[in-house]
């Protein structure tokens, strides 16, 4: 399902260029680690999988590639299968020169007025914007806040924007209009995270995660598990749908799989509040899921992270679930009963100890606004930025 020629809406090089980017920078990073050699092993293998047939030459900008997964034999939907977005050209969301995406608060003359990731204000000048979208992919985790780390090495924050850059190459083909909440390996609070999915007025924000436990129970079925929103009716078909989605995908993989409790599609309380337990599914208006979609602590599943094999197929999985919630009434299944917690989820994706990307071109606030204007930091962020 993947293509060579696709391109990026905000006219920076193509999804697969940006993940052969990316890919590596995963590279030199884990390489970078004298302690440990098995991953480096590891990501570079995988790299030369997954590349090897996701990334095309400069010679070839027409003909479709294929991943190394025979993964989902779901039928393939017509082109352009998108619903069309009631677009009104004001400019929610900006992506800067270098990658960085930022919810927009006003555009300005020279610039736009944003957010950054760290919820600090700035005027940023190199950049292009976007109104509305279908869809929000969320890489879970990136920069500081690795997220879970294999034994071997394969960090959760760099494999979960793997996935996202390869189901935004699919869904970009079928006319999906997609951004991610980050397309490079930094830190992004959840609070900005959402803000983003809630500017845009995205249909669908999808928070892609994978679990780090070594001491989980195996099975022969894949223990994915996809949170819904307790309360929103189409959050709960989009989880149902996305789980059948992935069990099919991984159908053709003939290992032992890591369960838990929550295998499957369903909602997760907090028993003091009674709230969602996960922020990025507690705290935006959008329509959320958050999909755990896979066990870094299986040593089995890690192999067909090494050898290119599974991350595609989790790719698809996610691309092929959005189509069918756009574009049929499929109630999705697997669902299985809620779980509870007595505790919060966790102090990560907080804005303590945040440190701005290189945001590119900027002007100061005294230059954007000029020196007879006060603009406060609140002033500018307004009520609705404030996601807690």
């Amino acid at each position: 399902m993947l293509r060579a020629n696709a391109t990026s809406k905000f006219g920076i090089g193509s999804p697969a260029t940006r993940l052969l980017q990316f890919l590596f920078a995963a590279l030199v990073i884990v390489a970078c680690s004298a302690e440990d050699t098995v991953g480096r092993a590891a990501v570079d293998q995988s790299i030369s999988a997954t590349t090897s047939e996701a990334v095309p030459t400069t010679e070839s900008t027409t003909t479709s590639t294929t991943t190394s997964t025979t993964s989902t034999t779901t039928e393939p939907v017509e082109e352009n299968a998108a619903p069309p977005l009631e677009e009104d050209g004001i400019p929610r969301v900006a992506r800067t020169s270098t990658g960085v995406v930022l919810p927009v608060l006003t555009p300005l003359e020279e610039g736009y007025l944003v957010n950054t990731p760290c919820q600090n204000t700035a005027v940023v000048l190199d950049a292009e914007v976007n109104d509305r979208v279908h869809v929000v992919l969320d890489p879970g985790h990136g920069g500081s806040e690795t997220g879970a780390v294999s034994p071997n090495g394969i960090v959760e924050g760099d494999i979960n924007l793997v996935v996202a850059l390869l189901a935004e190459e699919i869904l970009t083909e079928q006319g999906y209009e997609v951004t991610l909440t980050r397309y490079d390996d930094i830190r992004v609070p959840l609070v900005t995270r959402v803000e983003i999915a809630d500017r845009l007025e995205a249909d669908l924000l999808i928070s892609i995660h994978h679990q780090a436990s070594n001491q989980f129970p195996t099975s022969d079925t894949p223990g994915v598990e996809v949170f819904y929103q307790q309360l929103i009716p189409e959050s709960k078909r989009f989880a149902g749908i996305l789980h059948e989605e992935t069990l099919e995908a991984y159908s053709d993989f003939d290992i032992t799989w890591f369960t838990g409790a929550d295998a499957g599609a369903v909602y997760r309380l907090n028993t003091n509040t009674g709230t969602d337990f996960y922020g990025m599914i507690r705290l935006p208006e959008t329509t959320a899921v958050l999909a755990e979609m896979g066990f870094l602590g299986n040593p089995e599943e890690i192999e067909l992270i090494r050898t290119g094999e599974l991350l595609p197929a989790e790719a698809e999985a996610i691309a092929n679930a959005v189509i069918r919630w756009f574009t049929t009434d499929d109630p999705g299944s697997g669902f299985v009963e809620p779980s509870f917690s007595l505790t919060a989820a966790g102090s990560g994706g907080g804005i303590a100890g945040c440190e701005d990307p290189d945001l590119g071109a900027t002007l100061e606030f005294s230059a954007a606004f000029g020196d007879d204007e006060d603009v406060s930091s609140e002033d500018a962020q307004g009520e609705d930025t404030a996601a807690e």
